[in-house]
């Protein structure tokens, strides 16, 4: 029954998602533009167990979305639908874990089968508020946080076999909580604080401290140890770049914001952004700091006068599960507070405290008891689920797509450069539906915003720099170069370092007949960004325009092997065999790009003349209607097939 309950209301909650597209917001990066994740080989596996992505070791997750390739392709319903199923396992583990916590916690208390029938409730009551709780939307309904979902699993996975063992004496399920532990921290090492909380545990269940309890802890310790190594290599670039005074506000405020969103879930948001400086004279930081000290020094109290000893350590379950996140705050030279997915492993300890106090209300045969327990409790946690079941189906909405999932950011914080900048990025691919000139909106206000924050990069503006250089893009395809010429070069002014400063640099000069100019923006570009791959599609259209064709291959090979999986990369470069009379490889090249964008129709279109030409009327009349499936005015398309159809 309760597999049944926890997996429909999960569906109930989240089965839309799986018709959602993929999103502008790392989705590119870990999924649909990553050549490791394309099937499983020496090679691949090779790729993800030794590389970042770029910054986070997670070569478990990157296996997983490996299994997705294999099943769907590059669909996004198979990856939305693993993350579906991770997320309602999880919802059962989390009710396991709490009803088996909440039964060593109060078993001396438990005088009937009544009372662990409440037990029981109460652990299914928790277990589903974790399933349908809107925090979690972003956990789930984003692919890319599939990381999030996984080490997860494997945390509290590891965690009951760790109670296991503590019942039974069996070596074996501490071998095998040691193993999930680590399979937990391949999938994303935010789960290094698992030791501490297995002495939580301890502690919950009441074992005697003594030195066996440390010392059986010394593998968990040690693996943390270690891929706390491998995670601060991978957050190198980072490091160095945050005040102290930063490292203690803006985590306690944190703490206290997720807290926050957890009891009163409104305004969710993928981003949380915070563009002033941080000083400890602001209330916004020192408030929560104090508020967090208290709280502390509260419960710390309780607990060593043995007046209420679970308090305490319900709050540290949670304290200890979000710390590994909370220094992950300054990205891209802005504060972002935190994350909802940061809060995913970490809402078991707020839950357990929830189920003890929920516990301690029902507890005795007092009328008013009897009253609660009977008629009060049970609608009130009726309601509550109702309203976050309600809460979450909205908030899933927000996924639909890169514009949903941004404007509700500028819906809560209308200040978040990087929300108009990626919504301007969103806006300027579908610029066929007429939406550039919204996109360069967007980009106006984004950087109208970024030249008011503080400044971390020295003398250079990277964050200005990038928005700059989008504006120029969406301005040269609308038709303006003037003004595309000025704000690129206005760039690259800001930061020298841009590789996308340079490149639309180079598409200008290109457009203006200046080639030698553009191809020393475009050299530039991959001197600064070796594996930047519109660099190499550009310079290669650049040598193919000035009948350079063996350095146009060349470069596009090289380009093709940086991002092999690009359908443009595969389009430029059959254009090329084309223009050298090599029509088979041409037709292998358009056939390729067409493989990994079916929509493509300009390769439709080109595939299907060169099969024209050599007599294959069958295969070109195909291109030409598949063309007209996508666009049905297309005129090339239209006067083609009229022509192929009267002979």
């Amino acid at each position: 029954m309760t597999l049944g309950i926890l997996f429909s209301l999960v569906f109930l909650i989240y089965g839309r998602s799986i018709d959602y597209p993929f999103v502008r917001w790392d989705d590119g990066l870990l999924i649909y533009d990553n050549p490791a994740i394309r099937g499983i080989s020496f090679k691949t596996l090779g790729t993800i167990f030794s590389t970042y992505d770029p910054e986070l070791y997670i070569p478990l997750t990157l296996l997983t979305y490996q299994f997705d390739f294999l099943i769907g392709g590059i669909h996004p319903a198979i990856y939305h639908l693993q993350n579906i199923l991770w997320h309602a396992m999880n919802a059962v583990l989390v009710t396991w874990l709490l009803y088996w916590l909440l039964f060593l916690r109060d078993q001396s208390k438990i005088a009937n089968r009544q009372s662990q029938i409440n037990v029981g409730w109460i652990a299914l009551f928790l277990g589903v508020l974790f399933a349908v709780h809107p925090i979690n939307v972003e956990a789930v309904a984003w692919a890319s946080a599939r990381k999030d979902l996984l080490s997860t699993f494997f945390a509290l996975g590891s965690i009951l076999l760790y109670l296991q063992w503590n019942t039974t004496g069996n070596k074996r399920w501490y071998y095998g909580s040691l193993t999930l532990f680590t399979l937990g921290l391949l999938s994303k090492v935010t789960i290094l604080t698992v030791p501490l909380i297995l002495l939580i545990v301890d502690l919950w269940s009441k074992r005697r401290i003594h030195k066996d309890l440390f010392i059986e802890k010394i593998p968990f310790f040690a693996l943390s140890f270690v891929f706390a190594l491998v995670a601060i290599f991978g957050k190198a670039g980072q490091i160095g770049r945050v005040t102290a005074m930063e490292t203690i506000l803006v985590p306690s405020k944190a703490v206290v914001f997720t807290l926050g969103k957890w009891l009163l879930p409104s305004g969710l948001s993928v981003l949380y952004p915070f563009n002033e400086l941080v000083a400890p004279s602001d209330p916004r930081f020192w408030i929560p700091l104090l508020s967090l000290l208290g709280l502390t020094c509260f419960l710390g109290f309780l607990f060593l006068t043995k007046r209420a000893r679970t308090p305490l350590l319900a709050f540290l379950f949670f304290l200890f599960a979000l710390a590994p996140s909370l220094l992950n705050f300054a990205k891209g030279g802005t504060i972002y507070i935190t994350s909802d997915r940061y809060g995913y492993f970490a809402q078991v300890g707020i839950l357990l405290g929830l189920g003890m106090g929920v516990m301690s209300l029902l507890r005795g045969d007092a009328l008013p008891v009897r009253l609660y327990r009977k008629r009060l409790v049970p609608w009130v946690m009726v309601l509550i689920i109702a309203t976050c079941i309600a809460l979450s189906i909205r908030q899933t909405k927000t996924w639909a797509s890169s514009e949903a999932l941004f404007t509700n950011v500028l819906a809560h914080y209308p200040t978040s450069h990087v929300a108009h900048n990626n919504l301007g990025n969103f806006l300027t691919e579908h610029r066929s539906e007429g939406t550039l000139k919204n996109a360069i909106t967007e980009y106006e206000q984004a950087l109208a915003i970024a030249k008011h924050l503080p400044h971390r990069e020295g003398s250079t503006d990277p964050v200005s720099s990038k928005i700059l250089s989008n504006l120029a893009s969406a301005l040269r395809q609308s038709g303006d170069p003037i003004a595309a010429k000025k704000f690129g070069q206005e760039a690259f002014e800001k930061d020298p370092m841009n590789p996308n400063a340079h490149l639309v640099l180079g598409i200008i000069a290109a457009t203006e007949g200046r080639m030698g100019e553009a191809e020393g923006q475009y050299q530039t570009a991959l001197q600064i960004a070796p594996k930047f791959s519109p660099a190499y599609l550009n310079l290669g259209a650049l040598y193919s325009a000035t009948r350079r064709y063996d350095e146009a291959l060349a470069v596009l090979d090289q380009g093709i092997v940086i991002d092999p999986f690009a359908p443009q990369a595969h389009f430029n470069r059959a254009v090329v065999l084309q223009k050298m009379n090599r029509m088979t490889e041409a037709r292998s090249g358009y056939a390729k790009a067409i493989d990994f964008a079916p929509s493509f129709i300009a390769a439709r279109i080109n595939l299907g003349i060169l099969e024209a030409n050599r007599g294959q009327t069958n295969k070109a009349i195909e291109q030409f209607e598949a063309v007209l499936g996508y666009d049905p005015g297309n005129a090339k398309a239209m006067e083609a097939l009229r022509q192929l159809q009267s002979n």
